[in-house]
Protein backbone atom coordinates (compact mmCIF):
# COMPACT_ATOMS: atom_id res chain seq x y z
CA UNK A 1 0.00 0.00 0.00
CA UNK A 2 1.10 3.64 -1.10
CA UNK A 3 0.57 7.00 0.18
CA UNK A 4 -2.22 6.99 -2.84
CA UNK A 5 -4.24 3.83 -1.46
CA UNK A 6 -7.30 4.19 -0.88
CA UNK A 7 -6.12 2.89 2.93
CA UNK A 8 -2.63 2.97 4.32
CA UNK A 9 -0.82 2.15 7.44
CA UNK A 10 2.01 5.31 7.67
CA UNK A 11 4.61 4.77 10.65
CA UNK A 12 6.22 8.70 11.47
CA UNK A 13 9.95 9.03 12.52
CA UNK A 14 11.71 12.36 13.47
CA UNK A 15 15.01 12.52 11.25
CA UNK A 16 17.03 15.67 11.40
CA UNK A 17 19.16 16.47 7.74
CA UNK A 18 22.44 17.88 7.77
CA UNK A 19 22.18 21.33 7.18
CA UNK A 20 23.53 21.14 3.50
CA UNK A 21 22.21 18.29 1.60
CA UNK A 22 24.57 17.48 -1.57
CA UNK A 23 21.84 15.73 -3.98
CA UNK A 24 24.28 14.43 -5.96
CA UNK A 25 25.78 11.85 -2.90
CA UNK A 26 22.47 11.15 -1.80
CA UNK A 27 21.73 9.77 -5.06
CA UNK A 28 24.86 8.16 -5.34
CA UNK A 29 24.79 6.31 -1.36
CA UNK A 30 20.68 5.15 -2.74
CA UNK A 31 22.30 3.79 -5.39
CA UNK A 32 24.59 1.81 -3.75
CA UNK A 33 22.15 0.29 -1.57
CA UNK A 34 19.60 -0.26 -3.79
CA UNK A 35 17.79 -3.48 -4.05
CA UNK A 36 19.36 -6.48 -5.38
CA UNK A 37 18.04 -9.72 -5.20
CA UNK A 38 21.15 -12.14 -4.93
CA UNK A 39 24.37 -11.44 -2.80
CA UNK A 40 27.92 -10.77 -3.69
CA UNK A 41 28.68 -14.68 -5.13
CA UNK A 42 25.12 -14.22 -7.05
CA UNK A 43 23.45 -16.77 -4.93
CA UNK A 44 19.50 -15.99 -3.34
CA UNK A 45 19.51 -14.53 0.18
CA UNK A 46 17.09 -15.29 3.00
CA UNK A 47 16.22 -11.53 3.36
CA UNK A 48 16.90 -8.77 0.64
CA UNK A 49 15.92 -5.18 0.88
CA UNK A 50 17.09 -2.12 -0.50
CA UNK A 51 16.26 0.88 -2.46
CA UNK A 52 13.69 1.14 -5.58
CA UNK A 53 12.30 4.54 -7.28
CA UNK A 54 8.81 5.02 -5.94
CA UNK A 55 6.90 5.09 -9.08
CA UNK A 56 8.29 1.72 -10.15
CA UNK A 57 9.64 -0.66 -7.83
CA UNK A 58 11.83 -2.49 -11.15
CA UNK A 59 13.84 0.92 -11.23
CA UNK A 60 16.90 0.16 -9.46
CA UNK A 61 19.13 3.41 -11.19
CA UNK A 62 18.23 6.84 -10.02
CA UNK A 63 19.15 10.27 -10.62
CA UNK A 64 18.32 13.37 -8.12
CA UNK A 65 15.13 14.34 -10.81
CA UNK A 66 13.90 10.74 -8.82
CA UNK A 67 14.80 11.20 -5.41
CA UNK A 68 13.70 14.99 -4.68
CA UNK A 69 10.28 16.24 -5.01
CA UNK A 70 10.37 20.21 -3.34
CA UNK A 71 10.73 19.83 0.02
CA UNK A 72 10.83 15.49 0.15
CA UNK A 73 13.17 13.02 -0.15
CA UNK A 74 10.98 10.10 -1.76
CA UNK A 75 11.79 6.24 -2.23
CA UNK A 76 10.93 2.86 -3.02
CA UNK A 77 11.64 0.33 -0.38
CA UNK A 78 11.30 -2.97 -1.06
CA UNK A 79 12.05 -6.07 1.21
CA UNK A 80 12.26 -9.83 -0.05
CA UNK A 81 11.80 -13.08 2.41
CA UNK A 82 12.67 -16.43 0.75
CA UNK A 83 11.08 -19.35 3.72
CA UNK A 84 11.77 -23.03 2.91
CA UNK A 85 8.83 -24.57 4.00
CA UNK A 86 8.87 -25.73 7.88
CA UNK A 87 7.02 -29.22 6.81
CA UNK A 88 9.23 -29.93 3.76
CA UNK A 89 12.37 -29.50 5.45
CA UNK A 90 11.31 -31.73 8.24
CA UNK A 91 10.46 -34.39 5.21
CA UNK A 92 13.33 -34.07 3.46
CA UNK A 93 15.93 -33.75 6.48
CA UNK A 94 14.51 -37.74 7.22
CA UNK A 95 14.92 -38.64 3.99
CA UNK A 96 18.37 -37.35 4.12
CA UNK A 97 19.27 -39.04 7.57
CA UNK A 98 17.72 -42.47 6.12
CA UNK A 99 20.01 -42.31 2.81
CA UNK A 100 22.80 -42.05 5.45
CA UNK A 101 22.19 -44.23 7.68
CA UNK A 102 21.64 -46.71 4.92
CA UNK A 103 24.54 -45.92 2.85
CA UNK A 104 26.86 -46.21 6.05
CA UNK A 105 25.43 -48.74 7.56
CA UNK A 106 24.26 -47.04 10.88
CA UNK A 107 21.21 -47.88 13.13
CA UNK A 108 21.01 -44.71 14.70
CA UNK A 109 22.87 -40.68 13.85
CA UNK A 110 24.45 -38.43 16.26
CA UNK A 111 23.17 -35.63 17.38
CA UNK A 112 25.78 -33.35 15.29
CA UNK A 113 25.25 -35.15 12.04
CA UNK A 114 21.99 -34.75 12.38
CA UNK A 115 22.33 -31.34 12.55
CA UNK A 116 24.46 -30.56 9.83
CA UNK A 117 22.48 -32.91 7.99
CA UNK A 118 19.11 -30.56 8.86
CA UNK A 119 21.26 -27.46 7.73
CA UNK A 120 22.35 -28.87 4.29
CA UNK A 121 18.47 -29.43 3.67
CA UNK A 122 17.48 -26.35 4.38
CA UNK A 123 19.95 -24.55 2.61
CA UNK A 124 19.36 -27.01 -0.44
CA UNK A 125 15.54 -26.08 -0.62
CA UNK A 126 16.22 -21.92 -0.14
CA UNK A 127 18.21 -21.84 -2.91
CA UNK A 128 15.01 -23.14 -4.90
CA UNK A 129 12.57 -20.82 -2.72
CA UNK A 130 10.60 -18.01 -4.52
CA UNK A 131 10.88 -14.94 -2.80
CA UNK A 132 7.88 -12.79 -1.16
CA UNK A 133 8.20 -9.37 -1.78
CA UNK A 134 7.00 -6.53 -0.44
CA UNK A 135 6.70 -2.56 -1.49
CA UNK A 136 6.81 -0.18 0.44
CA UNK A 137 7.31 3.99 0.41
CA UNK A 138 9.30 6.42 1.63
CA UNK A 139 8.66 10.19 2.05
CA UNK A 140 11.13 12.61 3.84
CA UNK A 141 10.28 16.18 4.87
CA UNK A 142 13.68 17.85 5.46
CA UNK A 143 11.62 20.92 6.30
CA UNK A 144 9.78 19.26 8.98
CA UNK A 145 12.53 16.81 10.05
CA UNK A 146 9.93 13.93 9.70
CA UNK A 147 9.71 10.25 7.68
CA UNK A 148 6.92 8.92 6.47
CA UNK A 149 7.01 5.14 5.79
CA UNK A 150 4.44 2.82 4.66
CA UNK A 151 4.90 -0.07 6.83
CA UNK A 152 4.13 -1.34 10.14
CA UNK A 153 5.36 -5.09 9.97
CA UNK A 154 8.73 -5.44 12.38
CA UNK A 155 10.93 -6.89 10.20
CA UNK A 156 10.61 -4.60 7.19
CA UNK A 157 10.67 -1.65 9.60
CA UNK A 158 13.89 -2.74 11.36
CA UNK A 159 15.71 -3.17 7.74
CA UNK A 160 13.84 -0.07 6.54
CA UNK A 161 15.25 1.99 9.83
CA UNK A 162 18.95 0.31 9.36
CA UNK A 163 18.84 1.28 5.35
CA UNK A 164 17.82 4.86 5.88
CA UNK A 165 20.45 5.13 8.57
CA UNK A 166 23.34 3.41 6.12
CA UNK A 167 22.12 5.46 3.57
CA UNK A 168 21.38 9.15 4.60
CA UNK A 169 23.58 8.81 7.85
CA UNK A 170 20.62 10.16 10.12
CA UNK A 171 18.89 7.14 12.47
CA UNK A 172 15.34 7.55 12.19
CA UNK A 173 13.22 7.45 15.98
CA UNK A 174 9.79 6.36 15.84
CA UNK A 175 7.23 9.24 16.39
CA UNK A 176 5.41 7.52 20.10
CA UNK A 177 3.98 9.81 22.85
CA UNK A 178 7.29 9.22 24.98
CA UNK A 179 9.30 10.59 22.00
CA UNK A 180 6.95 13.11 20.69
CA UNK A 181 6.70 14.93 23.49
CA UNK A 182 10.35 15.88 23.11
CA UNK A 183 9.14 18.20 20.09
CA UNK A 184 7.15 20.28 21.36
CA UNK A 185 10.06 21.94 23.32
CA UNK A 186 8.48 21.72 26.87
CA UNK A 187 10.32 21.48 29.72
CA UNK A 188 12.09 18.89 31.55
CA UNK A 189 10.26 18.27 34.52
CA UNK A 190 6.84 17.82 32.13
CA UNK A 191 8.29 15.52 29.91
CA UNK A 192 10.01 13.59 32.60
CA UNK A 193 6.82 13.35 34.09
CA UNK A 194 4.88 12.03 30.35
CA UNK A 195 7.18 9.49 30.11
CA UNK A 196 7.16 8.20 33.23
CA UNK A 197 3.09 7.85 33.48
CA UNK A 198 2.31 4.43 34.47
CA UNK A 199 -0.70 3.12 32.02
CA UNK A 200 -4.37 3.22 32.68
CA UNK A 201 -7.67 1.74 31.68
CA UNK A 202 -10.00 3.52 30.23
CA UNK A 203 -13.26 1.40 32.31
CA UNK A 204 -13.37 -0.32 35.45
CA UNK A 205 -13.27 -3.94 35.30
CA UNK A 206 -16.70 -4.52 37.15
CA UNK A 207 -17.99 -2.18 34.45
CA UNK A 208 -17.29 -4.55 31.54
CA UNK A 209 -19.04 -7.80 32.43
CA UNK A 210 -22.57 -5.50 33.36
CA UNK A 211 -22.28 -3.57 30.26
CA UNK A 212 -21.84 -7.43 28.16
CA UNK A 213 -24.35 -8.73 30.10
CA UNK A 214 -26.77 -6.07 29.24
CA UNK A 215 -26.33 -6.20 25.48
CA UNK A 216 -25.92 -10.22 25.76
CA UNK A 217 -30.13 -9.93 26.46
CA UNK A 218 -31.89 -13.58 26.44
CA UNK A 219 -28.72 -15.18 24.78
CA UNK A 220 -29.85 -14.76 21.02
CA UNK A 221 -27.76 -11.48 20.52
CA UNK A 222 -23.76 -11.38 20.22
CA UNK A 223 -22.41 -8.83 22.36
CA UNK A 224 -19.84 -7.65 20.03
Amino acid sequence: MGFLSASSSIVRFDARPPARIDRDALCEAVNRRAFREHDEDGLPKQEAFGWTAIHDALVTELEPSDIFFQQYVVLGFRYDRRVAPAKLVRLETRRAEEERKRSQGLERLGRAVRKEIKEEVAARLLLRALPSPSLFECAWDLERHTVYFTGKSRGPREAFQTLFRETCGVSPIPVIPYLAVERLHLAGSIVDAVRGAEPSRLSSESAAPRSMAAHAGNGTEVPW
